[in-house]
C-alpha cells in the first residue's frame, strides 16, 4: 500500500517548477511507498508538456491535465484525491521546495500517534536570506484537541503542505472550497481540524516558501471587491465552523486576516469595490465592533473601521488610497495624469525650486504624511529623500533624459530606493550603463504618456502644406534641419509654411548668453532671409496644443533632433511631440535619432531629411492616404502610451512593492 500522495497543483509553471522537481527527486523515503500527482490545471504554457517527460523519469510519478482552467489550485487538489492511492495526501505547491526528510518525519509521526493531520513548520526564502516561520514554540502532549487548534490557528499561516490522513477527507467529504479565490486554505484547514480526532504538529521545517520578487505584472496583486467579499465569507465559514468546537476564531485570528484586508484596501486597491460590498464589509464589522475595538490598530486602519462604522462610503474610497508625495522641480510630465491618478492615489506635491533647492521644513512635513514618495527626475530630490524617508516608506524615481548627465545617481544608496523608472528602452540600458549602482531589478520601464481624447483632430484640406516643430530649443532639437525641408517643399509648392511652438531664442536671456547656441540660431535666421523664408515661417509661442494643432490646421509633425549615435546619453529619451501630432490629426515624421525605433514603428521614422521631403510630396494629393495614416499612428500611440496605461502600470508596480 501507497503510504502518502503528494498533490502538486500546477498552472504556467515553466519558469518556476525547477526547484519543486529538483527537491522532490530528493525525498528520503521509499519510491514504493509513495506517489506524486500533478494536476495542471490547463496551463497554456508548456507545463503539462514538461511534465509529462518528467513523469517518464520517476515511476511514482504521473500527471493529469484538466479539461479547462479552474482558475485556482482548489480544483487540482481536489482531483488529486479523487485520484490517490495513499494512506496519507500532503498537499504541495509547484514554486516551493519540500525538504528530502519531511515525508518521513511527517509519516513516522503520524503513524506513532494515529494523527488524522500533521502540520510543520517553514522556511521562507526571499532572495537575500531564509527564515523560519509557523513555529509553536509551547506546543506539548498535554494539549487538549480545542488548545491544538486554537494554537494552529494563532500560530500559524494556514499554507497548504500539511499531512492527512485521505479517509478523513473522503469520509467526511472535506474538499478545496472551489467557489472563491482568496482564503480556500483556511476554510480547508479549519475544516479539516473540526473533524480530526488527533492533531499534529512537529518542530520541523516542513518546506521552502520561495517569496521571490517579480517582474511581470499581474492583477492578482491587486485587491478588490471580489477579493474582499471572498475574505468577509471565509472569516464567516471558518467562525461558523470552530464555533462547534469551542473556539472563538475571531478573537484568535481576525485582527491579522483584517490587518491584511485594510492593508490590501489601502495599498492594492483597484477601486472597483461597490456600494453593495461596502455595505456588506460596513454591517460586518459594526456586529463585531466590540472585538475589533480590542485589536491594536495603526492610525490609518482606524480611521477606516471608524468609516465603515459610520457607513460613510465616499469617505472609505477616499481613505482606502496610498498616500503618494511626488516631489521634483518640474513636474510637466506627471500633472497631467493627476486627476486618473487620483482615483488610486492620495497625491500631495512637493515643489522644488530648482534641482537641489527646497523648502525643508515643508518637505519633512510632506514626508511624515507620505507612505509612497515619487521623485520626478532623479536629481537632487532623489538624493535628499533617499537620505531622509523611513524604512517603511517606498521611494520610487522616474528618470528622463538629463539625469544622465549628472553625478546625482552616484550619491543616491539604491537600497534604500524600490524602483527607478525610465521612459525608454534605450534610456533603460543607458541608465544602467550610466549607474552601474543601481539594480537592474530595480527598473522598470514606463513610458510617458498622453491623452488623446484631449485633443481636437478635425480635417482641414489646408494641413496638407502646414508643418510644425514642438520646440527647437537647444539647437539639438534640428531646427535649420526643418527650415532645409521647407525650403525643398516650398520649391515644389509655395504653400508649405512652418510654425513653431517655442519662444524665439532672442526672448531668452539664457540663450543669449550662450554665444555658440545664439550662433547656430543667427544662421537660422540668416537662413529664413537668404531663402526667402519670413512669410512661411511664424513663432507661436507656447500653446495649448490639445487644441492650437487642429486650430492652425497643421499638418506635420516635425522630429529633427541631432542623430549622433556617439552622443551619450542620446539627445531624445521620448519625444512627447511626435505623440502630440498624431493626437492632433496630423502626421508625426521622425529624422531616425538613437533609440526613437524603440517607441514608435517603422512607417512613422525616415532615414534622412529627403526622405521626409518625399513623404510629404507622396502626400500632397492623397487626402485619404494622410487621413489613413494619421488614423493609424493616433491608434497606435493611444494603444501603447494612453494615459490610461499609463497609470495601469503605475498602480501595477506601485501595488507590487508595498
Amino acid at each position: 500500500m501507497i503510504a502518502v500522495s503528494i498533490i502538486v497543483p500546477c498552472y504556467n509553471a515553466v519558469s518556476k517548477i525547477g526547484k519543486c522537481l529538483a527537491s522532490l527527486r530528493n525525498i528520503d523515503f521509499p519510491i514504493s511507498n509513495f506517489e506524486v500527482l500533478f494536476v495542471d490545471d490547463c496551463s497554456t504554457d508548456q507545463t503539462y508538456e514538461l511534465l509529462l517527460n518528467e513523469c517518464l523519469k520517476h515511476s511514482n510519478w504521473s500527471v493529469i491535465k484538466l479539461e479547462k482552467n479552474s482558475g485556482s489550485p482548489s480544483k487540482p487538489r481536489n482531483v488529486g484525491v479523487q485520484l490517490a492511492k495513499g494512506e496519507y495526501i500532503f498537499y504541495f505547491d509547484c514554486d516551493d521546495e519540500i525538504l528530502s526528510d519531511t515525508i518521513k518525519l511527517h509519516y513516522e509521526h503520524a503513524e506513532n500517534k494515529n494523527a488524522c493531520i500533521v502540520r510543520g513548520a517553514l522556511l521562507v526564502d526571499n532572495g537575500k536570506r531564509k527564515y523560519r516561520l509557523n513555529i509553536v514554540q509551547d506546543w506539548s502532549e498535554k494539549l487538549s484537541r480545542k488548545e491544538r487548534i486554537e494554537k494552529i490557528i494563532a500560530k500559524q499561516s494556514t499554507t497548504s503542505p500539511q499531512l492527512i490522513k485521505r479517509k478523513l477527507l473522503l469520509d467526511n467529504n472535506i474538499i478545496w472550497p472551489e467557489d472563491i479565490k482568496m482564503g480556500e486554505d483556511t476554510i480547508f484547514l479549519t475544516n479539516v481540524l473540526a473533524h480530526a480526532k488527533q492533531i499534529e504538529y512537529i518542530d520541523h521545517d516542513t518546506f521552502i516558501y520561495n517569496k521571490m520578487p517579480t517582474f511581470s505584472l499581474s492583477t492578482t496583486q491587486t485587491y478588490g471587491k471580489l477579493e474582499l467579499m471572498n475574505h468577509l465569507s471565509v472569516w464567516e465559514r471558518v467562525q461558523e465552523n470552530l464555533l462547534k468546537q469551542g473556539v472563538d476564531f475571531y478573537k484568535i485570528r481576525l485582527t491579522v486576516g483584517l490587518q491584511a484586508a485594510l492593508s490590501s484596501l489601502i495599498f492594492k486597491n483597484r477601486g472597483d469595490i461597490d456600494r453593495d460590498a461596502f455595505l456588506y464589509f460596513s454591517n460586518f464589522i459594526n456586529q463585531n465592533i466590540e472585538i475589533i475595538r480590542s485589536f491594536k490598530l495603526n492610525t490609518r486602519f482606524t480611521e477606516i473601521i471608524n468609516i465603515l462604522f459610520k457607513q460613510d462610503y465616499n469617505e472609505f474610497r477616499k481613505l482606502c488610497r496610498p498616500r503618494v508625495l511626488i516631489a521634483g522641480h518640474d513636474l510637466k510630465f506627471i500633472k497631467p495624469a493627476e486627476e486618473k491618478l487620483s482615483q488610486f492615489f492620495d497625491i500631495k506635491y512637493d515643489q522644488w525650486i530648482s534641482h537641489t533647492e527646497h523648502d525643508e521644513k515643508s518637505s519633512l512635513e510632506l514626508l511624515e504624511w507620505a507612505e509612497i514618495i515619487w521623485c520626478e527626475w532623479m536629481l537632487g530630490n532623489s538624493l535628499w529623500y533617499s537620505e531622509n524617508k523611513k524604512n517603511n516608506q517606498k521611494l520610487v524615481i522616474r528618470v528622463h533624459r538629463q539625469e544622465l548627465l549628472t553625478n546625482y545617481a552616484e550619491k543616491i544608496n539604491f537600497s534604500k530606493v524600490d524602483l527607478v523608472m525610465p521612459v525608454s528602452v534605450l534610456f533603460f540600458e543607458r541608465l544602467l550603463e550610466r549607474f552601474p549602482n543601481i539594480p537592474r531589478d530595480k527598473v522598470r520601464l514606463i513610458p510617458n504618456y498622453i491623452d488623446i481624447n484631449e485633443y481636437k483632430n478635425d480635417w482641414n484640406d489646408d494641413r496638407i502644406f502646414n508643418l510644425a516643430m514642438i520646440g527647437i530649443l537647444p539647437s539639438k532639437k534640428g531646427f535649420k534641419s526643418s527650415l532645409e525641408i521647407l525650403k525643398k517643399l516650398r520649391d515644389v509648392d509655395p504653400r508649405f509654411k512652418l510654425s513653431i511652438y517655442s519662444k524665439r531664442p532672442s526672448d531668452l536671456p539664457w540663450l543669449m548668453r550662450n554665444k555658440e547656441e545664439m550662433a547656430y540660431f543667427d544662421s537660422c535666421d540668416e537662413y529664413i532671409v537668404n531663402n526667402k523664408l519670413l512669410d512661411a515661417v511664424e513663432f507661436k509661442g507656447h500653446s495649448n496644443l490639445k487644441v492650437a494643432l487642429t486650430e492652425h490646421k497643421i499638418g506635420y509633425i516635425l522630429s529633427l533632433s541631432e542623430s549622433n549615435n556617439y552622443d551619450f546619453p542620446g539627445f531624445e529619451s521620448f519625444h512627447l511631440a511626435v505623440a502630440d501630432g498624431f493626437a492632433g490629426g496630423g502626421i508625426s515624421l521622425i529624422n531616425r535619432w538613437p533609440g526613437c525605433e524603440y517607441i514608435f514603428p517603422n512607417y512613422m521614422i525616415k532615414d534622412s531629411l529627403d526622405e521626409i521631403v518625399d513623404s510629404i510630396v507622396s502626400l500632397m494629393n492623397d487626402k485619404n492616404k494622410f487621413i489613413e495614416i494619421s488614423k493609424k499612428g493616433r491608434e497606435y500611440i493611444n494603444l501603447n502610451y494612453s494615459v490610461d496605461s499609463f497609470v495601469s502600470k503605475i498602480f501595477l508596480e506601485l501595488s507590487s512593492i508595498v
